[in-house]
C-alpha cells in the first residue's frame, strides 16, 4: 500500500520516542487504545491518515496532535518527496 505522503521521518521518530519513554510498543499502545495494531501501525509509519487516531495517540501522551504529527503544506510534502527520491 502507498503512503497518502512522503516517508516522514520526523513523524515517527516524535512517535517512537514516546513509546520508548513509556517503554512500550506500538501493539501496547493498540491495546490501550482499543484497536488494531495493523491500523495503529499504519497511522504512525504515514500509510494512513486519520485525524481521530491522531487524536487519541496524541492525548493518551499529553500532546497536542500538531505536536505528533505535524502539518505538512504541499510544499513541505513536495520537498520530502524528493528526498525520499534521492534516498535523502
Amino acid at each position: 500500500m502507498r503512503r497518502p505522503y512522503p516517508k516522514d521521518s520526523e513523524r515517527r521518530r516524535g512517535i517512537r520516542i514516546e513509546l520508548a519513554l513509556r517503554d512500550m510498543t506500538v501493539s501496547d499502545l493498540a491495546k490501550v487504545l482499543k484497536m488494531p495494531a495493523s491500523v495503529l501501525s499504519e497511522v504512525v509509519n504515514g500509510r494512513r491518515l486519520s485525524r481521530k487516531t491522531e487524536e487519541k495517540i496524541a492525548a493518551f501522551f499529553g500532546k497536542s496532535r500538531e505536536e505528533l504529527f505535524p502539518g505538512r503544506s504541499l510544499y513541505d510534502l513536495m520537498l520530502l518527496s524528493e528526498q525520499e527520491k534521492r534516498g535523502a
